[in-house]
């Protein structure tokens, strides 16, 4: 029997899945391939071809892993709407952090498959509770999600490259007399972390949807 063939009989789906997501871990998405991980798993490149009919279904596979990652068995139906949500949108950006440097094939899709869209269908069942019409918890749900995706990948981003020592420069570095309210915010502000930023964000952006909803004025 060839190493090919043998390979191609012992290999498994969710094998590649996690070399992949390690792979990505490591190197980020530049040095993530279709060779790389052939190597990694020490078979030729178009083994994993045997498996998965290309580079896409792959990235698929890995969001598929990713989003499993969303556990909201802990909702609280007795809770309000906007603390359920909250509750949501953190869960979702927990499950997200676990595999910082493969947000962006997360960003890059509309989630389609069961095992993307398992959480999902609760926060949709958390709007569909609270009156929402399908068009509401349509925009609402985009809104959410793309708001947590985004800033948890900017977020991401950020950190990987203030731990590989890049700076941006700093407000101070500004001109007073150009940017008098910008170099006052550098001197008076406390930036007080991705977190709480992420807070604010997403609990504003909550409170606005339902109001706006209550208002009957969120799909105007």
């Amino acid at each position: 029997m060839s190493p090919r063939t043998s390979g191609r009989q012992t290999l498994t789906s969710e094998q590649i899945v996690a070399a992949a997501l390690a792979l990505i871990d490591e190197t980020g998405l530049d040095g993530h391939s279709m060779r790389t991980l052939g190597a990694r798993l020490g078979v030729d490149a178009s083994t994993l071809y045997y498996h998965l009919p290309n580079k896409d279904a792959l990235h698929n596979l890995i969001v598929d892993q990713i989003m499993s990652g969303l556990d909201l068995s802990a909702d609280d139906p007795s809770a309000s709407t906007e603390d359920r949500l909250i509750f949501a949108a953190f869960q979702l950006r927990r499950a997200l952090l676990v595999h910082p440097r493969a947000l962006p094939l997360v960003a890059a899709r509309s989630m389609r498959t069961p095992t993307q869209l398992a959480g999902v269908e609760v926060i949709v069942g958390i709007l569909f509770a609270a009156g929402f019409s399908a068009t509401e918890a349509l925009l609402a749900l985009d809104s959410i999600g793309q708001c947590v995706i985004g800033l948890t990948t900017i977020h991401a981003l950020h950190k990987e490259r203030t731990a590989e020592g890049v700076s941006d420069g700093g407000l101070s570095e500004l001109s007073v007399e150009s940017f008098p309210h910008l170099h006052r915010l550098s001197v008076e502000a406390e930036y007080l972390g991705s977190e709480a930023e992420f807070a604010a964000t997403i609990r504003a952006q909550i409170s606005g949807l339902l109001a706006a909803h209550r208002a009957g004025t969120l799909t105007a």
